[in-house]
């Protein structure tokens, strides 16, 4: 009788698997936070309206990332499960991308309502079937997190490049733009751009990275709605996980979204966002091989908890600083060390799914792992989303001019204070929250060899 095999997936093959994110990285942070700075700097939509909208658009999103995760599960062809949903994601980003990048002079809330939309959907239709994928590749506990380091390494040299573009042709070298902040003109061009990498990269995907193995204990047992929300009540790690999670992502994403217009309107530095943001990134895509050896030697969640804790005491250093051009080195280290612990973050997250998964299947005998990760996606959406949504709503509670304008002291403190004390709060109780994830490495262990057992017994083998 065959049993489920430790897979070590070949090299070429993750990085033919992880070229999607080459394109497909427009729609990955810190894009999105960029986007809603700019609609609230060049566009007739107010602060408020914005945060509303993202809130909004998560009633949209609570029901394509479930129905996108849940098709792509049942879906059957030559070419597997979840190939087909990514490549609707990249015919449709084309026109999505021009859209939501080359906005009218005139664009108002309704145009960010339904640009917005259209942009989270053609995320959902790329990264849920991909990171379900992606658990597929492999079972083993190890594996899976090499997996995710390599997805992770080349999401964050593309954002990296994606972030350098301005600054390459706003060069004497490329002297296309004037300066290197995303003005219109220049989000119009990187919108361009990305409309031709993106069905490039995606058919590179398609073409030569495996399609994976799904693995079920009952091939007969379909999912259905209502077996995936009684599963979700008693799968106590997604649960876990999913707070956990979410408190994170808010606590972070007020902090970039305000911070993208901290540095513009008030560090006065919004020219040299392009270099921050690349220096980053290296940062970050340097260190991932050192995280992925700290992680298997120390564990998952507790290296995650650890990092959160961590970033969670680096941003207050942010009140120490005063408006300037000189502001911005010192601005930039502390970003730094903050993004060195930000790297386990997506590398962790994805392992951990693939573990959650593992424990669904032993429980339901059903393999939904696009379900899973379509849960997943909305979390990362919505945590985003809320704190967006909150740093705004904060910012126009103290008054703050993001357009340019003259600010009060009071709303100077409270850009500062939703900047640097409101991320705090939050990662210090999700580290706090990750430091007693129960889905430990010796745990899967015993749920990988129960599947195995069950899986012989029924007589069923990994699934093509």
């Amino acid at each position: 009788m065959a049993t489920l095999k430790k897979d070590r997936v070949p090299t070429k093959k993750l990085l033919a698997y992880s070229s999607i994110n080459v394109g497909s990285s427009i729609f990955e942070s810190p894009m999105p936070m960029i986007i809603i700075a700019f609609y609230a700097q060049y566009t007739g939509a107010a602060l408020a309206s914005i945060g509303t909208i993202l809130l909004l658009s998560k009633v949209f999103d609570a029901v394509s990332d479930p129905l996108t995760g849940y098709l792509s599960d049942l879906t059957k062809t030559r070419i597997g499960k979840r190939k087909p949903w990514i490549l609707a994601g990249g015919i449709l980003g084309i026109p999505v991308l021009y859209l939501l990048f080359t906005p009218p002079e005139d664009a108002g809330g309704m145009y960010f309502f339904l640009a917005i939309n259209a942009y989270y959907l053609v995320r959902t239709l790329i990264f849920v079937p991909q990171i379900a994928w992606g658990t597929e590749l492999s079972r083993d506990y190890d594996e899976r997190t090499r997996i995710a380091s390599y997805n992770d390494i080349i999401m964050l040299s593309a954002q990296a490049f994606l972030m350098f573009l301005p600054i390459i042709v706003s060069s004497p070298i490329l002297p296309l733009f004037d300066s290197a902040e995303f003005s219109p003109e220049m989000m119009s061009f990187i919108g361009k751009a990305a409309m031709i990498v993106l069905p490039i990269f995606i058919l590179i995907a398609v073409i030569y990275a495996p399609v994976g193995k799904v693995v079920t204990v009952n091939r007969e047992k379909m999912a259905s709605f209502k077996d995936i929300f009684k599963a979700f009540k008693t799968n106590k790690p997604m649960l876990f996980f999913i707070v956990a999670e979410i408190v994170s992502l808010v606590g972070l994403s007020v902090f970039m979204g305000v911070a993208f217009i901290a540095m513009d309107s008030f560090l006065h530095i919004g020219d040299k966002l392009p270099i921050f943001i690349v220096t980053v990134t290296i940062v970050q895509i340097i260190s991932i091989p050192v995280w992925e050896k700290i992680i298997v030697r120390f564990g998952k969640h507790q290296v995650f908890a650890f990092s959160l804790i961590i970033q969670a005491f680096i941003y207050p250093f942010i009140f120490l600083l005063e408006p300037g051009p000189q502001v911005f080195y010192p601005f930039l280290i502390i970003g730094a060390i903050a993004s060195l612990f930000q790297t386990p973050g997506p590398i962790v997250s994805a392992s951990i799914l693939g573990d959650i998964i593992d424990y669904d299947i032993l429980k339901s005998g059903v393999n939904r792992a696009g379900t899973y990760l379509s849960i997943y996606s909305l979390i990362m959406k919505g945590g985003a989303a809320i704190g967006g949504s909150l740093g705004l709503f904060l910012l126009a509670a103290f008054n703050y001019d993001a357009k340019g304008g003259v600010n009060t002291p009071e709303a100077e403190f409270g850009l500062m204070f939703t900047m640097t004390i409101v991320p705090f709060l939050f990662l210090i109780v999700s580290g706090v929250l990750f430091w007693f994830f129960p889905l430990t490495a010796k745990r899967h262990a015993i749920i990988k060899e129960r599947i195995e057992e069950r899986a012989e017994r029924a007589g069923v083998t990994d699934e093509e």
